[in-house]
């Protein structure tokens, strides 16, 4: 199986980026993702600065084959094997909880831990199982050279924790052969990345089979699908924005591809809409919409 390594990194999307792998559609290979900051975490002993850090999210960029502007590349992750160390912190100089609600500034303050059987190691006495995540997935702009701090139309840094095994993630291909971007594993992440640190920041290995799909009429943000929802994100400059549109995609999808009238489609979405912020760290919010498929009855 092919394997794109992590000595080629970009911390921006952008159809300029050299990609480290060619892969063709149906075709399932691996990437060694890159810690967010870089690769300074090397032992239990280590922690964070701000001297040591790199970034933001490094990703690594693989080219698929024959992916032409104006479709979707369907993203089917298959595995996400996380490193043995990790780490996680906030700068309670920048914190909103600590600054703006609570009048603290606590400083610098990190945690790295140990990974190892399924667990998280976060004290002699309390142990997290991983629930491991892929922060940053998406793929060239067309024009645009876009941070990887952002989410946006493009995938990006949306810190979502349903971008994980099982999932399947649609992204629009703008530029050819997509330039797919990778990177930004977390072995868990707790809704909104409250302490701004993303949960348990770790390098791994992820395991991706690409495919070809028609970018249906009404797609303008993200989709996605398991076994049990269809799923929208969005990541817009505020949260109402970014609600409001990932759910107007949900109903696009509902009319599109399971025979709604947009009104039909619409009541049913308030009884049975499933949706939360995952992240308001970065510059863009993200939020999920979901709809289960079991209902989908029109």
């Amino acid at each position: 199986m092919k394997i794109a390594q992590r000595d080629l990194l970009y911390t921006y999307h952008s159809r300029m980026n050299q990609p480290a792998l060619h892969v063709a559609f149906g075709e399932t290979f691996q990437v060694d993702t890159e810690l967010c900051t870089g690769s300074w975490l090397k032992s239990i002993d280590d922690r964070y600065s701000r001297e040591k850090a790199r970034g933001p999210n490094p990703a690594v960029v693989i080219a698929v084959e024959g992916a032409r502007p104006g479709e979707s590349l369907a993203v089917d992750i298959l595995a996400i094997e996380v490193d043995t160390l990790g780490y996680t912190g906030f700068d309670g100089a920048d914190n909103f909880l600590a600054r703006q609600i609570l009048d603290q500034d606590w400083g610098l303050t990190t945690k790295t831990v140990a990974i190892r059987d399924g667990l998280i190691h976060w004290s002699d006495r309390l142990k997290l199982p991983i629930k491991p995540m892929i922060g940053t997935l998406g793929t060239a702009p067309a024009q645009e050279v876009i941070s990887n701090a952002k989410g946006g139309r493009h995938g990006g840094n949306m810190d979502v924790n349903e971008v994980t095994i099982g999932s399947t993630i649609y992204l629009p291909v703008d530029v050819p052969d997509a330039l797919l971007h990778v990177g930004d594993v977390h072995a868990i992440q707790g809704d909104g990345e409250i302490n701004q640190g993303g949960g348990i920041e770790c390098r791994s290995r992820v395991t991706l089979k690409v495919r070809r799909a028609e970018r249906p009429a009404g797609m303008r943000w993200i989709r996605a699908e398991n076994e049990d929802y269809i799923m929208a994100i969005a990541c817009d400059r505020s949260l109402e924005e970014s609600f409001h549109a990932a759910s107007a995609e949900v109903l696009d999808w509902m009319t599109e591809a399971y025979g709604f009238s947009q009104q039909a489609a619409y009541l049913l979405m308030g009884q049975l809409l499933e949706a939360r912020c995952t992240q308001f760290v970065n510059p863009t919010r993200s939020y999920i919409c979901k709809m289960p498929k079991k209902y989908l009855i029109p």
